[in-house]
């Protein structure tokens, strides 16, 4: 699969459900983000400017929206083999904008007609990013819950504007990511979100493989790894040495960020124009 992207030259909310301790509903409102906890203590988190290049801030028939939604549709409906419900989105070295097509893809899930229930992890413990790209400063997350025991329905945060979608940051860095990645604690959380919520789809923003060992156990614990490669950049030796290390089984595809639309936009624009011309 392929991802062009342009290169860069209410005051009261409903009360969500709970299940076995902690909740994984969106708050659709359009008011400030709130954190998961469901009681009227439920602290505001103060949400700044989130990324412009997230897709609430792009228009509608944009063309990068456009080849979101058809990721979302490959993911969705697969040409063959099950449905995956449980994605890592990854690459095989830093700076690939993995962060950014996982939160982008997140997003595109849970704006489907379906109206599908997602959770956005950012298991990036390291270098967390989520948060930001989402307008958060520094946040708990799941650094706190498996290293604190922190409840998880206190760490879920709803980005506003976006319906359907929870978020669980990656929380503060810890001197340990590798142990607390690869702990039963986390593995149990897999299991159990995967588990329990068997209509809900879950991204996971995971680190390079090659870089964190850690990040292999979390590959072989969802249903399939997206590899995100930066256009023009990335060497095939390094993707290559990735996919032998994911298994090609594993792997749903790649996605190519960074490409350059100048051609493929053009065109879009054309057919756009078209369209309209038929409608009027």
């Amino acid at each position: 699969m392929k991802l062009f992207r342009r290169k860069q030259k209410s005051d009261k909310r409903p009360i969500p459900r709970k299940h076995g301790g902690f909740t994984f509903d969106s708050d659709p409102s359009n008011g400030e983000a709130t954190s998961g906890k469901a009681d009227e203590q439920t602290p505001v988190l103060r949400q700044k400017q989130s990324d412009k290049k997230l897709l609430p801030h792009l228009e509608p028939q944009q063309f990068e929206v456009d080849q979101f939604k058809t990721l979302r549709t490959r993911i969705l409906f697969p040409s063959s083999g099950k449905q995956p419900r449980s994605i890592a989105v990854t690459s095989a070295v830093p700076g690939e904008g993995k962060s950014f097509v996982a939160a982008n893809l997140a997003i595109s899930i849970a704006q489907n007609i379906d109206k599908e229930q997602t959770l956005l992890v950012d298991c990036d413990m390291r270098l967390p990013s989520v948060h930001r790209i989402f307008g958060y400063e520094a946040v708990a997350g799941l650094s706190e819950y498996l290293s604190a025991d922190a409840p998880l329905s206190d760490l879920l945060i709803r980005p506003r504007l976006i319906g359907n979608l929870s978020i669980l940051p990656g929380g503060t860095p810890p001197e340990n990511p590798a142990e607390l990645l690869s702990s039963k604690k986390m593995l149990d959380l897999l299991k159990d979100v995967q588990s329990r919520y068997d209509d809900r789809y879950i991204i996971i923003d995971l680190p390079p493989p090659v870089l964190a060992a850690e990040a292999n156990v979390i590959a072989r614990a969802v249903d399939a790894v997206v590899v995100v490669v930066n256009y023009g950049h990335t060497s095939r030796s390094k993707v290559s040495e990735l996919i032998e290390m994911l298994g090609t089984d594993q792997v749903l595809g790649i996605v190519l960020n960074r490409f350059d639309t100048s051609m493929h936009s053009s065109a879009y624009r054309m057919y756009l124009k078209y369209i309209r011309r038929k409608e009027v």
